[in-house]
């Protein structure tokens, strides 16, 4: 029983072995078969007349006679040609690709059916070749332009397809030149120790127990050992393939970047470009250590201003007297909308159209943003991925080269010509959304009217720049009253820092002949929020309603920016 038991235990690890044997030959055989391939499949080389290029054909082709006596070379298999022809000068990508553009267009104009539009082979990564396919007299042909070791040359090709016509281009090289491909990298498969195995003949011929043991049991367990071993040699591999990957992607994208970075040669054929550099990391390095440490230098101005005070109101407080009006504000990139609520509850609402911002903004703020990445990718070492991503841009790209700030230059006039010709208006709603009042420029530097049209008083800018205000002008030509800048430091510091969230916000003032009647309180919780104080002695200086549209209106048009602005 015991001898049984051994033998089949014996031909399991026999037939296993022979499996193995038979799958280990059949990958020789298809791996000789993969290397004896490029041996068979080039028999010949061909150079051109000048000997500035050789080239492989499979076997079969031969050296042809041509008429034209700009062909150097001229190949035949049958019916299949292959023609190179030299071109007077060498031609830069932009050209060859405009060359088969041309051939393109014409095949189409003439009702002719395309394999595709412009394509590309490499030449062994040292150039380019541009090439079209297109069906004629029932045969697959080609046109082609490429230039390699200082020379440009057109292709004519008939006979072949696709695979086999990049196949020969791929081997277009200098005489004697050898083209290295690059070897696979090797993957180390980790493979973990085998166990000792437990044996089993000692186990089975143990007196006594031999009778335990079955056929089953023994092939069961030889299983479960080869299972084991196979998957575990299956998660190494899976590990390794994982981190293979992953080092490759990384390796890639940087050897992206830096062929980026790469200058180009053999372009001399194409138009000259300026030359740019990006701006010194230690100009950048410097204005933003000035902007911060202004900022704080400003916050703490800004903090020194303290609010007016106003004599408290009479305990009956009449129905007619609405202040203060307590104002929340919301911006966007095109207006500014207020929700006003007087003090009797009433709810107002006004808004102002700005479209020139975003593009003002965006245009100058961008082209910051694109010097600031430029400065930094050449401190990496790759400053001139910018210029080189910026050449490739078909038609345009060398003026883009020499001139990148042109992305930025259209959106900034387009902000400038609306900037100076749309009028921005100010407009003051009921709560049932009916017109009330508006103002906009109008010679003076507001005009205020009702809803029906009517003027009723103008505002007219005084003083000078660090001392501003506006008179409000009724109809009689009278002055009623004044909006006063009331920190005039702070005007300045907004054009260098921005409003740094509102610490450095506009604040203004109501005069009537010098004495205050009024001011703006800044919620100092909230940005978007103010309120409109009068005094109770001035309660009848002028409409609560003409009062509201004039403050908002020099508010909207002075505008507190969050960013620095000279606008």
């Amino acid at each position: 029983m015991s001898y049984i038991i051994f033998y089949t235990f014996n031909n399991h690890s026999a037939l296993y072995f022979i499996i193995r044997i038979a799958m280990l030959r059949k990958v020789l055989l298809s791996a000789l078969t993969l290397l004896l391939l490029p041996l068979c499949a080039f028999a010949g080389e061909f150079k051109d007349k000048g000997e500035t290029i050789a080239v492989d054909f499979p076997a079969g082709w031969a050296a042809g006679k041509s008429d034209d006596p700009t062909v150097t070379l001229k190949l035949e298999k049958g019916k299949a040609s292959f023609e190179f022809s030299k071109q007077d000068s060498e031609l830069g990508d932009y050209y060859l690709k405009a060359r088969v553009k041309e051939q393109v267009d014409s095949l189409r104009s003439k009702g002719t059916t395309l394999g595709g539009d412009v394509r590309s082979v490499s030449l062994h990564g040292v150039s380019t070749a541009y090439y079209t396919s297109y069906e004629s007299m029932g045969a697959e042909s080609y046109i082609a332009f490429f230039t390699y070791n200082s020379a440009s040359y057109a292709i004519s090709a008939r006979g072949l397809s696709d695979g086999e016509f990049r196949g020969v281009m791929a081997s277009v090289r200098k005489p004697g030149e050898k083209i290295e491909v690059p070897k696979p990298k090797k993957i180390k498969v980790l493979r973990k120790k085998k166990e000792p195995e437990e044996d089993y003949t000692t186990q089975i011929f143990k007196d006594g127990d031999g009778d335990a043991v079955s056929t089953a049991a023994v092939a069961g367990s030889t299983d479960s050992i080869l299972n084991a071993f196979s998957a575990s040699t299956e998660t190494a591999i899976g590990a390794v393939s994982t981190q293979t990957v992953a080092g490759a992607a990384g390796e890639a994208a940087q050897n992206f970047l830096t062929e980026l970075s790469r200058k180009k040669e053999g372009d001399s054929g194409l138009p000259p470009y300026i030359p740019r550099q990006p701006l010194s990391a230690l100009l950048w390095g410097g204005l933003i250590a000035l902007w911060v440490g202004g900022s704080f230098v400003a916050r703490g101005i800004a903090a020194t201003y303290q609010n007016p005070k106003l004599p408290p109101p009479p305990a009956d407080v009449p129905p007619d007297f609405f202040f203060p009006f307590v104002i929340s504000k919301a911006s966007s990139f095109r207006d500014v909308t207020y929700q006003i609520i007087t003090r009797q509850k009433q709810r107002l609402m006004a808004e102002y159209v700005s479209e020139h911002d975003v593009y003002l903004a965006g245009s100058i703020y961008g082209c910051a943003l694109f010097h600031a990445a430029w400065s930094l990718l050449a401190l990496t070492g790759n400053g001139e991925a910018v210029t080189n991503i910026l050449l490739r841009v078909p038609l345009l790209g060398r003026a883009l080269a020499s001139l990148p700030e042109i992305f930025f230059i259209v959106p900034f006039a387009a902000g400038l010509f609306m900037y100076f010709t749309k009028k921005r208006e100010l407009q003051l709603f009921d709560a049932q959304n009916t017109l009330v009042l508006e103002a906009k420029p109008e010679i003076v530097y507001g005009l205020i009217k009702d809803g029906a049209g009517k003027e009723v008083a103008r505002l007219v800018k005084k003083g000078t720049f660090l001392y501003r205000y506006w008179e409000f002008v009724d109809t009689d030509n009278l002055v009623v009253f004044s909006i006063r800048d009331d920190f005039p430091k702070g005007y300045l510091l907004r054009k260098l820092f921005g409003s740094l969230g509102g610490a450095l916000r506009s604040r203004y003032g109501i005069f009537a002949q010098d004495r205050r009647a009024g001011f703006v309180f800044l919620d100092p919780s909230s940005a978007d929020r103010f309120q409109i104080h009068m005094d109770f002695a001035f309660a009848r200086l002028g409409h609560p309603a003409h009062i509201l549209a004039a403050v908002l209106y020099v508010i909207s048009k002075e505008k507190d920016p969050v960013y620095p602005s000279p606008f």
